[in-house]
């Protein structure tokens, strides 16, 4: 177990969280608190909240046409027990405290994306008689099954081939990313008119993208227009050399495009909120628009957050 340390002149509270690693939807957390006194003082009572908090961009119009993002940040308490303490501590006395929280069926997991994060916390509040109260958090990681978003890995190829070749992969691996496993195949491509390759880029990719902000409503006429957002972000990639090609000409591209051991989301389909992996081939040509095929990917879960921030958090 590790604790997490917040001290104040009147009061040293340190805060543990089981287990250490991740926590999937559904399953208990388990809190231990512990307060020393550094001075005489009445406790009154304590508070243990477990928290979410969602941060989105979406984009916003002003009254002379420009755009910018802006940012909606919305936290709500999900779980929580509060105990009337009533003791009272002599300088050096302890005090010691357990909860069980629980993180609902459903709730969406841990995500630090650059459009979307997604962040939990334990957060636990002692009130002590003429003292201000003492508040500390401690970071959780929650891992959801992103059973919502299975069906990406079943979504058709998506082509962008501008006419030069017929591009599509196969022998994948698998359609399910999974943290620190490379995704290995082959690209096939035909080639439909002389095609001036220079070589072919395999990406993997997160897509980021928000429906609408925080305005809209049931009456379209009433809502904010173009008020989504979208990005992508090319999260690891391996350039394969690929020569030039004749009409009518194949050629079969063998690749492996490696995954982190921490990726930053699990797919996420919670409107208006949209996390989606994409493993995408880009054939490079010299002076023209580079075709393009991509095939949406499955990501169930992920270690997003850095295990040591466990052990952090923050004094108020």
């Amino acid at each position: 177990m590790v604790w997490g340390k917040w001290q104040r002149p009147e009061l040293d509270v340190r805060v543990a969280v089981e287990p250490l690693g991740p926590v999937a939807a559904g399953s208990p957390v388990g809190v231990r608190v512990r307060a020393t006194a550094g001075e005489p003082v009445t406790l009154e009572s304590t508070e243990v909240e477990l928290r979410r908090t969602v941060r989105y961009g979406y984009r916003q119009g002003n009254l002379y046409g420009g755009m910018h993002t802006a940012w909606q940040e919305d936290t709500i308490t999900v779980d929580r027990i509060r105990e009337e303490t009533a003791a009272h501590l002599g300088t050096g006395e302890d005090l010691s405290r357990e909860a069980v929280l629980t993180v609902p069926e459903g709730e969406p997991g841990s995500a630090e994306g650059i459009l979307i994060q997604i962040r939990w916390a334990i957060r636990v509040r002692i009130t002590c008689a003429d003292h201000r109260d003492t508040v500390a958090e401690h970071t959780l990681e929650v891992q959801h099954s992103a059973r919502e978003a299975a069906a990406d890995a079943g979504s058709p190829l998506e082509e962008n081939t501008r006419g030069w070749a017929t591009m599509t992969f196969q022998s994948l691996s698998s359609r399910t990313l999974v943290p620190g496993r490379p995704l290995t195949g082959t690209l096939r491509m035909a080639a439909r008119k002389p095609v001036p390759a220079r070589g072919v880029r395999f990406e993997l990719v997160l897509e980021e993208h928000v429906d609408h902000g925080p305005g809209a409503g049931a009456d379209p006429a009433r809502s904010p227009a173009n008020d989504d957002k979208h990005v992508e972000t090319v999260v690891a990639d391996r350039i394969e050399d690929c020569a030039s090609l004749e009409a009518g000409g194949t050629v079969e591209i063998p690749f492996s495009v490696p995954v982190p051991e921490a990726l930053p989301a699990a797919s996420l389909r919670r409107p208006p909120l949209r996390i989606r992996w994409v493993l995408r081939a880009v054939l490079d040509l010299p002076l023209r628009p580079d075709p393009t095929v991509t095939l949406p990917l499955h990501a169930p879960s992920t270690t997003a957050l850095n295990r040591s921030a466990a052990s952090e958090g923050r004094q108020r």
